[in-house]
């Protein structure tokens, strides 16, 4: 995203930045919500960063990442 778009995304007239930083910090509460089938890591990766503008996209990444765990059961990367 950072590359296609260097000076940001302009929506309704205001410039958003693209910090590929957030998107990791996203990916990593999506994979352990995935490896544990908990919710509460995006709440964890929320205090851990203090930054509410990620918390919209780190629950939809963290419940989608649960929903694919649990369509999925047999593909695991842990042992059970």
């Amino acid at each position: 995203m950072a590359t296609l778009f260097p000076n940001g995304i302009l929506f309704d007239g205001i410039v958003y930045r693209i910090l590929p930083g957030g998107y990791a910090v996203i990916g990593a509460a999506a994979m352990t919500g995935a490896v544990t089938h908990t919710v509460s890591t995006a709440v964890i990766c929320f205090e851990l960063t203090g930054q509410i503008s990620h918390i919209l996209p780190m629950m939809v990444a963290v419940i989608l990442a649960n929903m694919v765990g649990f369509v999925m059961p047999h593909y695991v990367i842990t042992p059970r």
